[in-house]
């Protein structure tokens, strides 16, 4: 059960994505929202300020009232939805500070978006927060699209890994809180291999109370059949369970990679949050 989600924030479109869908969910788990905006200290003691004789507290000062701003809408927000909400300012490193403050408040997931205020001049590609964030977090991350679009839909990925039965439990829970529909998504050659999963998926779901679920079986490239499955439905989040010991090399050239970056819905990237007193 979430109780607590993670919304980095700098003022792009992408962010505010990620937080209304955090709001979403938070509102079915009575999750608390913890706002967190950091001052990049490369923008602040970098090479450029020294070069340009600017006054590091000053530049430091500006990013934080900006940030406080960005908290105090978010807070807004909060209250009215009726959510918990606690405000984080704090300057470093973005990504090694999102990981930190994750860990401090046991957050179970992070909603940030796909790209940041320089979205403009990172074209296709994820903006580079999301992406070091992706292979640094030990939690489960919502990557959001620019413009929001309310989730009424889960479409999980489903192959009989470990991974992915711990990916569709947390689908079905979230489904079963949301009051969404679970569609399961598995691609294999073998229409008797597919049938198989699907039931045992089906199965597995079942022990969830979900609004609905859908079994989907396909045959061919995994990427193009997820993305084609959902293209119609822009109102749908995409999970994919990501094995935390390999997560470098799932992101990089591999299915989840391709998907974060080509569907048009927020992507989930599953993780199973570990009981420890260290991250």
């Amino acid at each position: 059960m979430l109780k607590n989600i993670l919304v980095p924030l700098d003022g792009s479109d992408y962010s505010w994505s990620a937080a209304h869908h955090a709001i979403q969910i938070a509102k079915a788990f009575r999750a608390k929202i913890y706002g967190l905006t950091v001052t990049d200290v490369k923008i602040i003691d970098g090479q450029i300020a020294d070069d340009l004789n600017i006054d590091h507290e000053a530049v430091e000062k500006i990013y934080r009232d900006k940030g406080h701003a960005l908290l105090d809408q978010l807070k807004q927000e909060c209250d009215l939805a009726k959510l918990k909400f606690t405000p984080i300012t704090t300057t470093g490193m973005v990504t090694g500070s999102i990981c930190k403050k994750t860990a401090e408040v046991k957050a179970g997931l992070i909603a940030i978006g796909k790209k940041g205020v320089n979205a403009s001049w990172s074209g296709p590609m994820l903006g580079s927060t999301a992406e070091s964030l992706i292979r640094q977090s030990k939690r489960s991350i919502l990557l959001a699209q620019e413009n929001y679009e309310s989730i009424s839909s889960v479409y999980v990925a489903y192959d009989g890994a470990v991974i992915s039965i711990k990916a569709l439990r947390f689908s079905a829970e979230l489904c079963s809180k949301c009051k969404w529909g679970l569609n399961i998504i598995t691609v294999k050659n073998s229409k008797d291999q597919c049938k198989r999963l699907l039931d045992q998926a089906e199965e597995t779901a079942g022990l969830h109370e979900c609004k609905q679920i859908c079994k989907i079986g396909k045959s061919g490239d995994v990427v193009k059949q997820i993305l084609d499955v959902t293209s119609e439905e822009p109102n749908a989040l995409i999970v994919i369970g990501a094995y935390s010991r390999r997560l470098r090399e799932l992101i990089i050239g591999s299915v989840p990679e391709r998907i974060i970056h080509k569907a048009i819905q927020p992507v989930l990237i599953y993780r199973p949050q570990r009981i420890s007193t260290e991250e």
